[in-house]
Parts: structure tokens; sequence; C-alpha cells
């Protein structure tokens, strides 16, 4: 049942992709805040659950990390890899996320990960989301996401988390992001 939960939330998000470029400049709905949830959580998965993909063929070792070539055909630089989150996300949180992580460098203008993802919190449950608009640049999307108990069948309690959904010069963005599971 998450397989397919996964699936359609991916599918979802890969047909918003359009949905938050031509979002609404001025208000966006609710429909349209849930699409650009949708379209960045894949984006912020890169640097959690899901590293963008290797082959695993040129390696790069710096320090203690070692990092492998990406593979993805659209994102071959650290300047491809800025634009995509970019489209998403807020600059500052971009650049937060691309330097915190530590998960992304460039060697002689190729792109290469250290593919380190967690794995998906097995005791997160259904997670609903409720829209408010704080001012005319800034929406926050509150996020519940069920919380089971060792059991796995009763939820024993529920994680809440806000998400800043700001206007910015290029149109509305997440300035802050989470994981929920």
């Amino acid at each position: 049942m998450k397989k397919i939960f996964k699936a359609f939330l991916l599918t979802l998000a890969l047909v918003t992709i359009s949905a938050v470029a031509c979002a609404s400049p001025e208000n966006p709905t609710d429909s349209e805040v849930l699409a650009a949830y949708n379209t960045a959580l894949p984006v912020f998965e890169w640097f959690d659950i899901k590293p963008l993909p290797t082959n695993g063929e040129e390696k790069k070792e710096l320090g203690f990390m070692i990092y492998y070539n990406v593979t993805d055909p659209k994102i071959k630089s650290m300047d491809s890899l800025r634009s995509a989150m970019d489209k998403v996300f807020t600059s500052t949180f971009s650049s937060m996320l691309i330097t915190s992580r530590n998960m992304y460098r460039e060697f002689n203008g190729t792109l290469y990960v250290a593919p380190a993802g967690r794995k998906v919190n097995k005791y997160a449950g259904n997670t609903t989301f409720k829209v408010t608009q704080r001012t005319a640049d800034k929406i926050v999307l509150q996020a519940s996401t069920e919380i089971f108990g060792k059991d796995l069948k009763t939820v024993a309690t529920h994680k809440t988390q806000n998400f800043d959904y700001v206007k910015t010069p290029s149109g509305w963005r997440f300035a802050t992001f989470e994981a929920v599971k």
C-alpha cells in the first residue's frame, strides 16, 4: 500500500511541476501550495532520502567522504543543481541545504554525490496539510503526520511541522522545508 501511495505522490509531483511555474503570482490557492509542496519534496529528498543517481564508475575522495559522479541527465553541475533547487526553494534555503549537507561537490565541471540517504520513518503514517495565509507575501503550510506506536498499528502521537512559502522576485518559493516521514 505504501508503494502505491509513493507512486501516486511521485506521479502527482511530476504532473504538478507545471502548476508551480503557473502558480498565481499574487495569491496562490491551497491546491497550488500543495502542488508546490509535492514538487519541492523530491528535490529536498536529494539531500535526505534519495540522493541523485550515480553509476559508481567515477569517484573522488575528499577527506573522509567519497563522492561518485551524478548520472542525472538534467543535473550535471553544481549550477544545474542550484538552478533546479531555486525553482522550488529560496536561494537562501538552497545555499544552506547545499553547504550544510556536504553531499554534493563539483570536480572539473562534473557534479558528484556522496550517496548517503536515510530510510523513511517506518513509524510515520498519513500526513494532512493545512494552508494559512499569514501576510501578502507569506503562507504557512502546516503538515501533521501520524506517528505510530511500537505496534505500528496504533497512532501514538502526531508530528506537526510548518513550512514557510514566501513570495520572492522569482515567484513563490519554500523558505523552510524538512522531511515529514
